[in-house]
């Protein structure tokens, strides 16, 4: 039980987390500073340098042909700072993609959905910005150690610049220490967004969340905001806008880790928190519990009936109960191993079989099938097989759902055998979940009647009657 506590209380956690206030500012400060870096990069440099050349032209200082060459040298720069600035671009586009999926997802309430998605872009983008910061340590190491070869080489041929010499060795050490935090920052990142992930899936809380790049985080946003200030001076409005947009979602998304991990800490120390609801376990486990702490009980409720549908083969019984008073039927009944009892066991036992064939299945004596309430469309779907797929591929399963990249090809199975029904992951992107509990894939769960069935955005209710 504290298991299925657990997992409603983290998912709620992440959902409540990501439609939070801060997230949302976050993603829009992210947002804004990547269009109007790529404003920027439309519009050109700074306006004090436009201004400043055309005063230089105006003046004189300029010649026609130097201020011809310097725009015609302008627009060649120009042109190729666009072209950079939209390649450089696109890992910070598909960021923002998938940190806008993770927001979508949650405020539809469809975690994990397309917020695994939106995830694994993130992750992706994490590792390629790690394989780039790798490569650039060993250009700047290699560059740099040439630099410095060629600089002892002239102090020693002249006999002077040895101060040179190790201030140049010092700037490189300072560059590969800035590469080399930059490195352990996308490492970090990675295993962040990687545990997030898991977290998001499977619903257990994780409480490895990097203090590291919480920290870089507050640094960047305060160099951001350092950059927007100078950009203002400056008079570039989008390149102040963009820092501005950046820093504000940097300081965000450091706020949001720190209070993510303080949340996942209370998680693992007192399962009960961060309920949406916190008899919802109850009310879905229901089915279970009075079948197990009250096996009995519905026979109370129906004594009469329940007593002769266990022994469906005792047809004397129905007679005799409905005329309690003849004498030889109370005999009969007051000693249940008459001989004309005797039959009742073959009898049942060729009654199960024949149930099982058709998807059925017999509980407490009562012929039962079990149905699929669609949520979505309010499709009641009959398992008649004793093997039944549920997936997107008409060709491969039972009953199909189209057009929901949500849903796997063959995403799950459910089975009927020994009067009981099962379900089974079928190793699916988006997983199956049961009152909010992630399954382990390949592995046969109970169902009951009453249980909530999850398959990415689409939910199902377990009806067996």
């Amino acid at each position: 039980m504290n298991t299925q506590n657990v997992q409603n209380g983290t998912l709620n956690v992440v959902r409540t987390m990501a439609t939070s206030v801060l997230f949302l500012v976050g993603t829009i400060g992210y947002s804004a500073y990547v269009l109007f870096e790529l404003l920027g990069s439309f519009t050109g440099g700074s306006e004090i340098m436009n201004m400043f050349n055309n005063i230089m032209a105006q003046s004189g200082a300029y010649s026609s042909m130097d201020y011809q060459s310097l725009q015609m040298l302008s627009g060649i720069f120009g042109s190729t700072s666009v072209i950079s600035t939209l390649f450089g671009l696109i890992p910070a586009m598909v960021l923002v993609a998938g940190i806008w999926m993770v927001f979508a997802a949650a405020k539809q309430n469809k975690l994990p959905g397309i917020a695994a998605t939106g995830m694994t872009m993130i992750r992706v983008i994490v590792i390629i910005e790690l394989v780039l910061s790798c490569i650039a340590v060993f250009a700047v190491a290699a560059i740099g150690f040439l630099v410095v070869l060629g600089m002892g080489s002239l102090a020693g041929y002249y006999g002077e610049g040895t101060p040179v010499v190790v201030i140049m060795v010092l700037i490189l050490i300072v560059i590969l220490a800035v590469c080399a935090i930059n490195i352990i920052y996308y490492v970090k990142l990675g295993g962040t967004v990687k545990r997030m992930k898991e977290t998001m899936i499977t619903g257990r809380p994780d409480t490895k969340v990097s203090l590291f790049v919480e920290i870089l985080c507050y640094l960047g946003g305060a160099g951001s905001a350092i950059s927007a200030l100078m950009s203002l001076v400056g008079l570039d409005i989008f390149g102040f806008l963009s820092n501005a947009g950046m820093g504000t979602a940097s300081i965000c998304f450091g706020m949001l880790l720190r209070q993510y991990r303080n949340k996942m800490q209370t998680l693992e120390m007192n399962p009960q928190a961060y309920q949406a609801q916190p008899g919802a376990g109850q009310q879905s486990a229901a089915p279970h519990q009075a079948q197990q702490a009250q096996p009995g009980a519905a026979q109370q409720n129906a004594a009469p009936q329940q007593a002769y549908q266990t022994q469906p083969g005792a047809a004397p019984q129905q007679t005799y109960q409905a005329q309690p008073g003849a004498a030889p039927q109370q005999t009969y009944q007051a000693q249940p191993g008459a001989a004309p009892q005797m039959y009742q066991t073959p009898q049942t036992e060729e009654y199960g079989e024949t149930t099982l064939l058709g998807g059925q299945m017999v509980q407490n004596g009562m012929l039962k099938m079990v149905h699929l309430i669609r949520r979505k469309t309010g499709e009641d779907i009959c398992i008649n097989k004793e093997s039944f797929w549920i997936g997107k591929d008409a060709g491969y399963v039972d009953y199909c759902i189209k057009d929901n990249t949500a849903i796997s090809r063959r995403h799950a199975l459910i089975t009927i055998r020994d009067d009981v029904c099962y379900i089974q992951d079928n190793h699916s992107t988006n997983r199956v979940f049961v009152n909010g509990y992630v399954l382990e894939a390949g592995v046969d769960t109970r169902i009951s009647n009453g249980d909530v069935i999850r398959m990415g955005d689409e939910e199902f209710v377990v009806s067996i009657g």
